[in-house]
């Protein structure tokens, strides 16, 4: 591990436990317990979120041992994104399964105004764009840096589709950002369901990028 991937390590798990300090206090009573457990699928969510992109950025790291400048800016970068939306996370999770359980599991805050609505979308939406955009700028980074790094044909194969997975992702954060703006207020909800155009779009596309790495391979070998 390199330090600048320790240090990130670390930034995540504080960010972890900063989603759980935000959970609440302990229950006092059987229906404060109850309360709590329906925030469990939320706090899941957000959790699972979070190690992904920790995940990302470790396989970043351990790909191309970068530890200069660049590296050290887009990596803190990251980290304060990440720990400027924990909150924000949750509350995003909460206002999904409150919808698809139909209140069931409760969202905590309150919005009575169709800008807050706007607004908790729009600022979602921006920090899944910027959190995409850091990834792109440090894959391409590193595609540029492949002559340093020594990377073969495979090797720069696997960072161009690193590159276009988040850029897709990108593309998909700037759509749901347009969306929480222009669309009436009955439907702003699609400003975070459209996100969930990730996985048709990432599949077609791994389902590409691995039947052409195959014959790189081949050839190479």
């Amino acid at each position: 591990m390199t330090r600048i991937e320790t240090f990130v390590a670390a930034a995540f798990a504080f960010a972890v436990t900063m989603l759980v300090i935000s959970v609440g206090s302990v229950p006092e009573t059987m229906q404060d317990f109850v309360d709590a457990t329906k925030q469990i699928p939320a706090f899941t969510a957000s959790c699972a979120l979070i190690m992904w992109i920790w995940h990302s950025h470790a396989v970043w790291c351990r790909r191309y041992g970068l530890e200069d400048g660049m590296t050290i800016f887009l990596s803190s970068g990251l980290i304060i994104l990440v720990l400027t939306y924990i909150y924000p996370l949750r509350l995003m999770m909460q206002a999904l399964f409150s919808s698809v359980s139909n209140g069931y599991f409760p969202m905590e805050m309150t919005i009575n105004f169709v800008w807050e609505l706007r607004f908790m979308f729009a600022f979602y939406a921006i920090g899944f764009l910027l959190l995409s955009i850091n990834f792109v700028a440090l894959y391409l980074y590193a595609h540029r840096k492949r002559n340093d790094l020594g990377l073969d044909e495979v090797e720069c194969f696997d960072t161009q589709t690193e590159i276009y997975i988040w850029s897709i992702g990108t593309g998909i954060g700037a759509i749901s950002l347009l969306f929480s703006l222009i669309l009436p207020a009955d439907f702003i909800g699609f400003s975070g369901y459209v996100l969930f155009a990730l996985f048709p779009f990432l599949y077609g596309l791994g389902f590409y990028r691995t039947t052409k790495r195959a014959s790189i391979v081949a050839k190479v070998v």
